[in-house]
């Protein structure tokens, strides 16, 4: 089971209980689910954290739990507390069976003819049978876990659980202890005005490399806007930018920078703003002006502008995203403006905003009948595509083509945005009833608009119970037909097809040159599911291990996906934003409009959106395996963490609330652990994990140089059904029975014995020029974070943003609670307890369980307990 499972300790771990072995008073534990055989219990042992709950095998004289890579063998079962959904631990009856399971675990070989000497044996000692509980663990993901616990101290395993697992303030996440255990003996930047480092030459990578890079959290700065946008832009990435005019060194092909730029939106660096789900900048086209923006906000839902989050360098198409336009908006004309833009050829006039917008504005009003009802031609390609790969000559620019030699007085023709809205068109009609809907009418009447059939989140998060339902039907080794009907019942694999389909039609378009704008309902669940898609289908630099996680802190983290809603670890925090509206009884939205003005009021709508997306790039993976630096194995890393919040990376819902509420300041990131395991595996200083020593990375490095394709090298997945595939070796990861390993073990296997003829950890050597390309990367990384912290501190001591009212539980309802948060006692008029509200967590309870104070503050039994493990 679980093959694989790193065991190392996390930093500052410490156990709160800790069954090694069945102790002499009879404590003792058992896995009922999962299991080999069905119905046959394991004697087992667990340990609960204040990270993780872990359940293993009882050590044995000759046992070989662990391998000389610190890897775990056999059953090795690890879930995060915040990943645990629910939980019960009702008292069962012992049978003589599950007592021999028990005596087994101590070592005893009891025969089944003398169960009934060691039933009379075990009550005759203490008097009366030992108390056993069967504790069921439910978690967010697909595997759930039942013990039979036996003991009286066991009585209290629950309650324990509990007071890890409940989180009532956002401070209190595991991923601020985490970072505050692993930076105790030293804060991450201790001199602010001291001078790092800066004489790093070339990709030698000696001591003070390894030093800085095991310093400093460089994970969260990977990613970064500024030098993103310029390696998509150009093709010497640090030059100078060209002059519009320069048709030798400005163009598709050469250089794109003088017609896109980063832009705040003339918002507030200490505020949310009316964009709290956006980053802080966000890519425009130049010819939109700041006022043009502002106005757009009125016209998406949720104030999600048009964004450009690519640019196809070889000939010019952009990827965009947003939300879906509120069609009843009357700044409708503005956002059609700016679509246009999206599409706008690559000359002087359209590398500045328009100096006169209303002139612009009317002589568009004024063509657009005539434009929309006489144009039966086909629009013209965006570029000249005739253009064999790696030509620069000036000539070919789309400034010397014949379609730009028209008047220049005049309005252009328009040439054709696709609008790929992710939604069924069913759903996109249904939005447009209620004053959403997609682009159509005269204010966008050059745009080509396709649906892509993706299910919204309710869909998914059905699909997503009923496969973990059949996950759990078929555990073990028992034959059991009708899987495959089961698996295609739930849907699952039809949701995977669905989103590989639609972003590769993405791709396809921007590889025919014509730009494209993506969005579903808010922007925020499918469209960062496809658009990150299709950019992993075109750059190679996001099939790299940086590079991958460079897309998913910026097409999710940085652009808005809510991580806390969706995977249901959302708590209040020092800070509080209101959205702009949208649309209201959406295909998403699942709350009356009379609670949409407060983001802490809403209620949460979970749905496994990114392990969704995990599953797609799965299947990517499986069809280019040498295309990859990654192994599907960081895929299911990702899928399991994204539920721990061990790292501030998935925590809040946005950018923007990430820094407010301190998270990117204290926490670690994910990205962070996983680079530098990645460097020390290429390293040889451990095992082959994340990184695919099958990985052509000579190949990969021609068009990451931009030496070849402008820095395209389009990759085209088969997406027919027939090659869909379950995710067995994730998915069944606990199962009794799995047989499956990982897609690449074999191929990391032969590459250590064909280096050294043993299994010992090989280290992994790719193309020279790569290597130094990316650790100059993770360096730059490491000075930006450096840089970053001591903006950070500032920061956090302007801010002007909306505080969360004091002694108000956000969850709470204004009729008041009628029973006891925990014991569940029925409050009334005749009830002889009194009703207390816990000083820390806010719920309300009976008198019977508040009987403890700390400092004068009454606290609740959940939050006594926390307190004396968080002081112990």
């Amino acid at each position: 089971m679980s093959l694989g499972t790193p065991c190392g300790p996390l930093d500052g771990e410490r156990a709160s209980i800790d069954l090694q072995h069945c102790n002499a008073d009879g404590e003792a534990a058992a896995l009922i689910q999962p299991t080999v055989t069905e119905g046959l219990p394991v004697a087992c042992a667990f340990t609960i954290t204040n990270y993780r709950f872990t359940i293993r095998e009882l050590p044995s004289s000759n046992e070989k739990d662990k391998d000389e890579h610190g890897k775990c063998e056999g059953l090795h079962f690890s879930m995060p507390l915040l990943s645990i959904e629910s939980w019960s631990a009702p008292r069962v009856a012992m049978t003589a069976a599950l007592r021999a399971v028990f005596q087994q675990g101590r070592g005893q070989t009891i025969p089944e003819a003398d169960t009934g000497v060691a039933e009379a044996s075990a009550a005759s000692k203490g008097g009366a049978e030992l108390p056993a509980y069967k504790l069921k663990i439910c978690t967010k993901h697909l595997w759930d876990v039942e013990l039979l616990l036996q003991g009286k101290r066991m009585e209290g395993t629950g309650r324990s659980l509990e007071a890890l697992r409940v989180v009532q303030h956002l401070k209190d996440m595991p991923a601020f202890e985490l970072y505050a255990k692993r930076y105790k003996g030293r804060p991450e930047v201790e001199d602010p005005s001291g001078d790092a480092d800066h004489n790093h030459e070339g990709g030698s990578g000696g001591n003070a490399d390894e030093d800085l890079i095991n310093s400093v959290e460089f994970g969260w700065n990977l990613y970064n806007e500024d030098r993103e946008l310029e390696r998509q832009l150009c093709l010497s990435p640090g030059s100078e930018i060209p002059s519009v005019s320069d048709t030798q060194r400005a163009g598709p092909m050469r250089d794109l920078r003088p017609w896109f730029r980063l832009t705040r939106v003339q918002q507030p660096l200490n505020r949310y703003g009316r964009t709290p789900t956006y980053p802080f900048r966000i890519v425009v086209p130049n010819a939109a002006s700041d006022e043009l923006l502002l106005d757009v906000m009125s016209a998406r839902s949720r104030a999600r502008i048009p964004a450009v989050s690519f640019v196809y360098l070889r000939n010019g198409a952009a990827l965009a995203r947003c939300s879906q336009p509120l069609t009843r908006s009357s700044f409708m004309r503005a956002d059609g403006e700016l679509c246009s833009m999206l599409t706008n050829d690559y000359t002087e006039h359209n590398a500045a905003p328009n100096q006169d917008m209303s002139k612009t504005r009317a002589a568009a009003a004024a063509v657009v009948e005539t434009v929309a009802q006489t144009s039966t031609k086909p629009p013209p390609p965006l570029f000249d595509t005739d253009v064999e790969e790696g030509k620069t000559s000036g000539k070919e620019t789309c400034g010397s083509s014949p379609v730009n030699q028209q008047q220049e007085d005049l309005p252009r023709r328009q040439r054709t945005l696709v609008v790929m809205d992710c939604r069924p068109y069913s759903a996109a009609l249904g939005n447009a009833n209620l004053g959403g809907g997609y682009e159509n009418g005269s204010t966008h009447y050059f745009c080509d608009v396709r649906f892509g059939n993706i299910e919204n989140i309710h869909a998914v998060s059905k699909s997503f119970a009923k496969l973990k339902e059949l996950i759990q039907r078929f555990s073990g080794t028992e034959p059991k037909s009708g899987f495959l009907q089961k698996l295609h019942e739930t849907k699952w694999l039809q949701h995977i097809q669905n989103v590989m389909q639609c972003s590769n039609n993405i791709a396809d378009s921007l590889e025919r040159g014509e730009s494209c704008l993506v969005h579903c309902t808010d922007g925020w669940d499918r469209t960062p599911q496809t658009v990150a898609t299709a950019m992993l289908l075109l750059d190679p630099f996001y099939r790299t291990i940086v590079g991958f996680c460079v897309l998913v802190e910026k097409e999710f983290c940085s652009m808005g996906h809510k991580f806390a809603e969706r995977c249901s670890h959302q708590v209040k925090g020092d800070t509080v934003y209101v959205l702009d509206p949208g649309v209201s009884a959406s295909d998403t939205e699942a709350q009356p409009p009379s609670q949409q003005q407060h983001q802490q009021q809403q209620q949460l709508q979970p749905s496994p959106i990114f392990v969704q997306w995990m599953d797609v790039v799965f299947q990517i993976v499986r069809q280019f395996p040498r295309r990859f630096e990654f192994t599907p194995r960081l895929l299911e890393y990702l899928s399991t963490e994204v539920y721990a919040c061990l790292h501030g990376t998935f925590l809040c819902n946005g950018e923007k609330e990430r820094m407010f509420e301190g998270v990117r300041l204290n926490t670690a990131s994910i990205w962070t652990d996983i680079v530098r395991t990645a460097l020390r595996e290429r390293e040889g200083k451990a095992p082959l994990y994340f990184v695919n020593p099958a990985y052509d990375s000579a190949a990969a490095w021609e068009f990451i140089s931009k030496r070849k394709g402008c820095g395209i090298n389009r990759i085209s997945p088969n997406c027919s059904s027939k090659r869909i595939v379950f995710w067995e070796s994730f998915y069944l990861r606990h199962d009794g029975d799995t047989g499956s390993t990982e897609l690449l073990d074999a191929l990391a296997y032969e590459h250590m014995h064909q280096k050294r003829g043993t299994t010992t950890p090989v280290g992994v050597k790719f193309h020279e020029e790569w290597e130094k390309y990316f650790n100059d990367l993770i360096r730059e990384a490491c000075e930006a974070r450096k840089r970053e912290v001591v903006e950070m501190r500032n920061l956090q001591q302007n801010l002007e943003v909306q505080r969360p009212p004091q002694g108000v539980d956000s969850t709470s309802r204004s009729s008041g609670p009628k029973m006891c948060h925990w014991c569940h006692k029925t409050f009334g008029l005749l009830s002889k307890f009194t009703t207390v509200r816990c000083s820390h967590c806010g719920h309300i309870h009976c008198s019977d369980c508040m009987e403890t104070e700390v400092k004068g503050k009454k606290l609740c039994r959940s939050c006594y307990s926390a307190h004396k493990l968080n002081s112990a």
